[in-house]
């Protein structure tokens, strides 16, 4: 039986409201462990990576690992205007403050084109074997990620990692899946 998109949400909303804060800060290491054995990330020169909010993979660990490699990195800000996110850099320097959502953004954004960014790390309420995304309902990923060239990775729990996630024409698939004990390139026939 499929489960519907806000059934998934649901069932995912209140296992992330539950997290033992210690549990999600040495699974999130591991989670940022696993994205960087990708042979893709370590590739890239400009990573495009998240805030986490409400029980998301937290990331904050691997800007600081990014910068010393002599990666840049970006985080989506959101553009009230044309009510799509977009990329900006931001260094160790960066200061932030609450925007879209609750979700932290530069003050000051120096905004990236999608095209300078090689890999993005997308945060998700759950994934499935063959890529498809289920985000919190909006639509922004899926908008922002049309026609981006690079790579793009799934970042979640394993409890996020479903049999099958319902699908609709602006969906996005992603390239990979990163979980605490997986790496997950996806099919490309799909």
């Amino acid at each position: 039986m499929t489960l519907t998109k806000q059934k998934i949400r649901k069932t995912i909303a209140t296992k992330r409201t539950v997290l033992d804060p210690q549990w999600l800060e040495k699974t999130s290491t591991r989670i940022v462990e696993n994205l960087q054995s990708l042979e893709e990330f370590q590739s890239s020169e400009t990573v495009a990576l998240y805030k986490a909010i409400g029980g998301e993979v937290n990331l904050e660990l691997l800007f600081e690992i990014c910068w010393s490699l002599g990666k840049r990195t970006a985080i989506p800000v959101f553009n009230p205007e044309t009510r799509i996110y977009e990329m900006a850099e931001i260094t160790a320097s960066t200061a932030f403050e609450i925007g879209n959502y609750g979700i932290q953004e530069p003050v000051s954004p120096c905004l990236l084109p999608l095209s300078d960014i090689d890999l993005i790390a997308v945060p998700g309420v759950a994934f499935d074997p063959s890529g498809n995304r289920l985000g919190r309902g909006g639509g922004y990923y899926d908008r922002m990620l049309s026609g981006f060239p690079g790579i793009t990775t799934g970042i979640c729990f394993d409890f996020q990692y479903v049999e099958t996630v319902p699908v609709d024409l602006h969906d996005r698939p992603v390239d990979h899946i990163v979980s605490e004990t997986k790496c997950r390139k996806v099919p490309k026939e799909r």
